[in-house]
């Protein structure tokens, strides 16, 4: 036995119970549910929602042909090499896309989308059914950060080697293939690049634990408490600050790569993204200020509330506003939902990376990553 155990078995029997919803007169809730059960707050679980909808029950037979081809994959290559197929091949599509449009292109944008998503699914199936150990807690930490690189470069490949499951090119090959973009091409909606939050090259630097980068030097509080966190990230979101505001900073701020790995673990790997490298369709002076006043901002209400507190209003008024788009279209629902998603992202990372107690910071991840808000709020009252 490895440390990178997984419930193969509840995951395929899932598959099996998606595949046996035949009629969706009865059971498009139900679809829609065990979807968001297996795949988490992905494509897949809107192409689900989706199908469920009464003018889309014709995509119902492609929805099945989808399901099917994950599940032959998880049964030829394993849980780890069904999530290693689909990245890789996320990952070579992307970067043909980008070589050939180059950022701007809505292809490359689409394409860069679908590889958070497939890190998303990851994090979903590492958060949801491995076993807590130390070798799948530094494989969700990759995931989590979207680090693609070190994933498909090294990460995933050490990990079929270890468990003997080592994948030829030609499996790999098959990420590529269409199926597995079928949700994407099928709820693809208007291109919103103000959603283009993620580092286009994936570059940032990370620590072999997967977390973001923090040198030695950079701590000046005791970060083994909640309470010495909320004083330390006080520090780091004013040295950073100044680091941005006047371009220049005392060592080790004046070098920007620990300023992008500081900034992602406390405000979120996407949130640095649009702060530092924003789409070039919305890069302009005022996005960066009102970038740099959210970092001011978000000292003031650490002050007040604490990391979780602050965090937790976050996440509060991210969801009150999707619950308010409900009435809108579709289409329009999905895009705050996709704002939501992202939103989540920023928050599960943040508090990956910073609260001390590792198995804690792992569950309350999972409560928002998962969508169960009542249950992060109510866990987090009394912290």
């Amino acid at each position: 036995m490895t440390e990178y155990q997984i419930d193969t078995e509840n995951i395929l029997a899932r598959h099996r119970q998606l595949s046996g919803l035949k009629s969706l007169a009865s059971s498009a809730q139900k679809l829609q549910d065990r979807s968001f059960e297996l795949y988490g707050p992905t494509n897949m679980t809107d192409f689900a929602k989706w199908v469920g909808l009464p003018r889309n029950l014709t995509l119902k037979p492609q929805f099945g042909q989808l399901i099917e081809a994950h599940q032959l994959l998880i049964t030829r290559c394993g849980v780890y090499g069904w999530l290693q197929v689909l990245l890789t091949g996320a990952v070579y599509q992307y970067q043909r896309d980008y070589n050939m449009g180059g950022r701007t292109a809505d292809t490359t944008y689409l394409s860069r989308q679908y590889v958070d998503d497939v890190c998303r699914l990851g994090t979903h199936i590492v958060l949801n059914y491995g076993a807590p150990t130390v070798a799948n807690r530094k494989l969700l930490a990759h995931f989590m950060s979207g680090n693609y690189a070190r994933l498909v470069d090294r990460i995933l490949p050490a990990v079929g080697a270890e468990l003997g499951q080592e994948l030829r090119p030609e499996t790999l090959e098959e990420g590529a293939s269409p199926i597995f973009r079928l949700p994407q091409q099928v709820l693809q909606m208007a291109v919103v690049h103000e959603l283009d939050m993620r580092p286009m090259d994936a570059d940032e630097p990370v620590q072999d634990d997967g977390f973001a980068y923090r040198p030695t030097e950079l701590v000046q509080h005791d970060v083994s408490t909640l309470q010495g966190a909320a004083q330390q990230m006080i520090y780091e979101l004013t040295m950073m600050t100044r680091a941005l505001q006047e371009g220049a900073a005392p060592a080790p701020w004046d070098d920007p790569a620990v300023v992008r790995a500081r900034l992602e673990a406390t405000m979120g790997v996407a949130w640095a993204s649009q702060c530092l490298d924003p789409h070039p369709e919305v890069d302009s002076e005022e996005h960066r200020h009102m970038y740099i006043e959210d970092l001011v901002g978000r000292v003031e209400k650490i002050q007040e509330r604490g990391i979780i507190g602050t965090i937790s209003a976050d996440i509060f008024q991210t969801r009150q506003i999707v619950e308010e788009a409900r009435s809108e279209d579709p289409a329009t629902v999905m895009l705050y939902e996709r704002a939501m998603r992202q939103s989540v992202d920023n928050a599960a990372w943040v508090i990956f990376n910073w609260v001390p107690d590792l198995p804690t910071a792992g569950f309350l991840a999972q409560l928002l990553l998962d969508y169960q808000f009542d249950a992060f709020f109510s866990e987090t009252e009394t912290m």
